[in-house]
């Protein structure tokens, strides 16, 4: 077992940040806003009927299916429209 002096720092960082992340695409889209994530050359404007197109992995870090594979969203800017 570990003591908390041996643990890693920030070792469930990522996690929570994911989880933030998409609770907060969530509520936006329970809101009836939008969601636009963005890369260098294009973005998408996500809606409420697109909220299936994003999922959160096991680490936190959060994917974005593209035709049946999915995408890793985490270095995208994500802008928040309600």
């Amino acid at each position: 077992m570990l003591s908390n002096d041996q643990m890693k720092p920030g070792r469930y960082l990522r996690l929570a940040k994911g989880r933030r992340l998409y609770r907060r695409m969530q509520a936006c889209w329970d809101c009836g806003g939008f969601v636009r994530i963005g890369t260098a050359t294009r973005y998408w404007d996500l809606k409420a009927k697109h909220r299936d197109l994003v999922q959160i992995g096991k680490s936190g870090s959060l994917y974005m299916a593209r035709g049946k594979q999915h995408d890793c969203i985490d270095g995208c800017s994500v802008q928040f429209t309600a």
